[in-house]
């Protein structure tokens, strides 16, 4: 197995323990990863080294950007960023089948999705997922916000200027699709508009935006409705 070749890169812990070691060794854990999950083993008592590692996976899951590790999946999905080439398979990884089991046992992790608010232990275990607890609840919160939008009753739509902004904005277009979501996006309190490369979702956002511009100007509305977060 290859490991980092500089031994003083900011990427090593130098004080890793076990397995710990191995794995921020071979570049798939970051100094960061292991002292986070030295530090809540310490406070917790934890000193099982299958927890260490999977309270090290989780706080590297959110780098890589992922709320949760799959302890079930990360043998066969976890990738390093080096230039050497690292068997990543041939790890110390403990046994799938019993991972879980020894993780639920700790006393660092809270398990299922019964949120109680005075368990304010670092981790969660969902099944297999294994999250920073933080990073649960926001998920869960982002879930109830996007249920909330889904539920609310349509805005009121001026269908005709709506009709003509579709067709201005899009004529000529070669796939109806756009047209569509932009339509859907109109019409609905929470949309998704989603495609690969090059197939003009930002050109549809844009032209959304000027669809509800045109609503809030047919309304008499001198308020501009449309907020953007993180544009292309």
């Amino acid at each position: 197995m290859t490991t980092l070749a500089d031994p003083f890169d900011v990427a090593r812990a130098l004080t890793a323990p076990g397995i710990l070691r191995e794995f921020n060794d071979a570049g798939v854990l970051s100094a960061a990863d292991v002292h986070v999950a030295r530090r809540l083993a310490d406070l917790g008592g934890e000193e099982d080294e299958s927890v260490w590692l999977a309270a090290a996976l989780a706080v590297r899951g959110p780098r890589l950007g992922h709320v949760y590790v799959d302890l079930a999946a990360i043998q066969a999905t976890a990738t390093v960023d080096a230039d050497e080439l690292v068997d990543v398979a041939a790890l110390p990884w403990p046994v799938p089948g019993s991972w879980p089991q020894a993780v639920a046992a700790s006393g660092l992790v809270a398990l299922g999705e019964e949120d109680d608010r005075r368990d304010n232990r670092p981790l969660r275990l969902v099944g297999t997922a294994l999250y920073l607890d933080r990073y649960w609840r926001e998920e869960r919160q982002l879930a109830a916000d996007l249920r909330a939008l889904s539920d609310d009753p349509p805005q009121s739509v001026r269908l005709d200027p709506l009709a003509e902004g579709l067709e201005r904005l899009f004529a000529g277009a070669t796939d109806e699709h756009q047209r569509l979501a932009a339509a859907a996006a109109v019409l609905s309190r929470f949309a998704v508009v989603a495609g690969g490369p090059g197939t003009g979702k930002t050109t549809t956002v844009a032209r959304i935006v000027a669809l509800l511009a045109e609503q809030a100007a047919a309304a008499g509305s001198a308020e501009r409705p449309e907020t953007l977060a993180a544009p292309t």
